[in-house]
């Protein structure tokens, strides 16, 4: 079996990226076991990296993860993976005191994910030439659906969370979500939430096992609900159904994917405090990432009483940022080094890909080149050196394809190369590199007896009625509020009840359908004199209560075939009442704070709110439509 070589892979590849020390062999013994238990793994500092955001991982804790794999009985018995305890702290970069060495060694991680994805790019890009078999493309179907039908994933206890005293350090700020759990096999949701807070308790600045404590903490069950949370949406719990029909190609009874979600009430507030925190930290974002390059300047001693050094960090920075690599760019010297290092790096990236165990020197030497030179040149010399290397017809060996049959297809070539396992060439010769060739005849029939698959059958035509996919969502009440902090009423309040949504596949005819519905939507406003206007109603007198107050239909090649795409939209009346207090509360709410500059809010648009606020000022309080 190569499944095995492939989960280890995986995880290595995946974990590495994010996991401080993740031991690979132990990992590599407990997956051929059945059995992998990493408890307390602690995530990397630069895990948000790929994100290119200003933001470092503070505390990153992962309680626990579990896989239990049967591989005797892959395809009958469950697949069972827990992730226990996901605690992420992040904060500004600016908030980490800088370290020359941890940041150099950060850097070269990322740009070698960032050179490896290339890598991979290209090499799916060549990939799509080749020609793939219609039964591969089955089997491959059939296979995953058999995988996902047996899979039973638990996720628990996750809490991600962001602060920030740099923005504003009079009025301190965090915001996350959390989720008590997350169920695949019994698809249920429990208790997610998400906040923002203003004025905010900072727990980095209590250290990694404090902060994680608190973390901990901020995980709401079905009896406690976290204390000093300025909620966004309150916990919310949904419940699902999820019907598989693996035999889809000659069983039409049933589609292949069914899935039914239930959410029953969600209810939304923001806040003026919380309005102006997310305008302040859009803000503070952008001149985060403009201070990033100064960072490694940056004295680390207060603003006032140190004026002189303060002037001096910000005239060398400019120096060495701003000013100095332009004037060296164009000399003459720096022009003659940097090509003589794309060409040493060119030829040892050549001798690299055309060995096929390269020596630890050379890839030492490509990692410094890597260092000083820039994703595009690195990009540019490397495709130099593969364009040589085959005119020249050296053979490449490129990490990811299997070398002894590197030009014949399969779907599942991949799989062999991953898998790390390198036969002797004399000894042994694959004529092919997929799955099914790399099985022996006792597994394959296994396999296609567990997953409803034949070699000799022929893919049946689809009928144009079969609903191949199927997912719907139906949302009981939807709430959504807006006031000036949470002791005041609301400026306006959204209710909206009886939403679903379905959305189905017909692939025998090339078709899609989506269809939404809404039963009731009212908005009521800013209350006057113990009485709160309704601005929006759909219970008037003309409104049949036996339909929907919206629905909205789309969908291609009918059933009918009268057209190719019909869309079909169905309205009852609504009642709207124009209450100029309710908008100009509003237009004053969204008003950004003066300090605010946000490159976002042209003033061509503050000019049409304030137009619109005199217009509502000086004509009539109360319109009816």
């Amino acid at each position: 079996m190569v499944f095995e070589s492939l989960v280890v892979d995986v995880l290595n590849r995946f974990l590495g990226d994010y996991v401080v020390n993740l031991d690979s062999s132990q990992l590599k013994l407990g997956i051929w076991g059945g059995a992998v238990a990493l408890n307390n793994l602690e995530i990397k500092e630069n895990a948000l990296s790929q994100l290119d955001v200003p933001f470092k991982v503070k505390v990153g804790h992962i309680g626990q993860l579990n896989l239990q794999i049967p591989w005797q009985n892959l395809y009958t018995q469950p697949v069972e993976a827990v992730l226990d305890g996901v605690y992420l702290l992040i904060v500004p970069t600016a908030s980490i005191k800088y370290d020359a060495e941890k940041e150099a060694r950060q850097f070269l991680e990322a740009r070698q994910r960032e050179l490896q994805r290339i890598e991979e790019a290209k090499q799916k890009i060549a990939n799509q030439d080749k020609v793939k078999e219609e039964k591969q493309d089955t089997f491959v179907e059939k296979l995953v659906t058999q995988v996902i039908k047996n899979l039973q994933l638990k996720i628990s206890s996750i809490h991600i969370r962001y602060e920030d005293d740099i923005t504003n350090r009079n009025n301190p700020l965090s915001f996350g979500i959390s989720l008590q759990n997350l169920s695949l096999q019994l698809v249920r949701l429990d208790n997610l939430f998400a906040y923002w807070n203003v004025k905010s308790e900072m727990f980095y600045h209590g250290g990694f096992d404090e902060s994680l404590v608190n973390l901990k903490q901020g995980v709401a069950s079905h009896s406690v609900i976290p204390e000093g949370y300025d909620f966004v949406f309150r916990p919310i719990s949904a419940r699902a159904k999820l019907l598989m029909n693996p035999r889809s190609d000659v069983d039409f009874s049933s589609p292949k994917m069914d899935l039914d979600v239930n959410l029953q009430d969600i209810m939304v507030e923001l806040n003026k405090p919380q309005y102006f925190s997310v305008m302040e930290l859009l803000e503070s974002i952008d001149m985060m990432t403009r201070n990033l390059p100064y960072r490694k300047y940056r004295p680390d001693v207060p603003l006032h009483n140190n004026a002189k050094t303060w002037w001096h960090y910000v005239i060398y920075g400019i120096l060495e940022v701003n000013v100095q690599p332009k004037l060296q760019m164009w000399s003459w010297e720096h022009i003659r080094h940097h090509r003589k290092q794309v060409k040493n790096y060119k030829e040892m990236y050549k001798t690299k890909i055309t060995s096929k165990k390269p020596d630890e020197e050379i890839l030492k030497i490509l990692e410094e080149f890597e260092k000083a030179l820039d994703i595009f040149n690195i990009t540019l010399a490397r495709q130099q050196a593969e364009v040589e290397a085959t005119k020249a017809g050296l053979k490449i060996y490129r990490p990811g394809v299997k070398q002894d049959d590197e030009n014949s297809g399969g779907w599942f070539s991949w799989i062999w190369s991953w898998s790390g396992e390198k036969k002797d060439e004399k000894k042994q010769e694959i004529k092919g590199s997929s799955l099914e060739e790399l099985m022996t005849q006792e597994e394959k029939a296994k396999l296609y007896a567990a997953i409803g698959y034949s070699e000799t059958a022929v893919d049946p035509f689809l009928p144009k009625s079969y609903e191949a996919m199927k997912f719907s969502v139906k949302l009981l009440s939807m709430s959504i509020s807006i006031r000036e902090n949470r002791q005041t009423p609301e400026l306006v309040e959204f209710a909206l009840t009886g939403l679903s949504t379905v959305f189905t596949q017909r692939p025998g005819a090339q078709a899609i359908r989506f269809e939404t519905k809404i039963t009731s939507l009212e908005v009521t406003g800013t209350a006057q004199d113990k009485c709160t206007p309704c601005l929006l109603s759909s219970r008037t007198a003309y409104s049949d209560e036996s339909t929907s107050l919206l629905s909205i239909m789309f969908e291609t090649n009918p059933l009918d075939e009268k057209a190719d795409q019909r869309l079909r939209i169905e309205s009852q009346p609504l009642e709207i009442v124009y209450d100029a207090v309710t908008v100009n509360n509003l237009v004053d709410f969204f008003r950004p704070p003066k300090d605010v500059r946000l490159e976002q809010l042209t003033s061509a648009t503050l000019m049409k709110l304030e137009e619109f606020r005199e217009k509502t000022s000086t004509g009539k309080c109360c319109m009816l439509f």
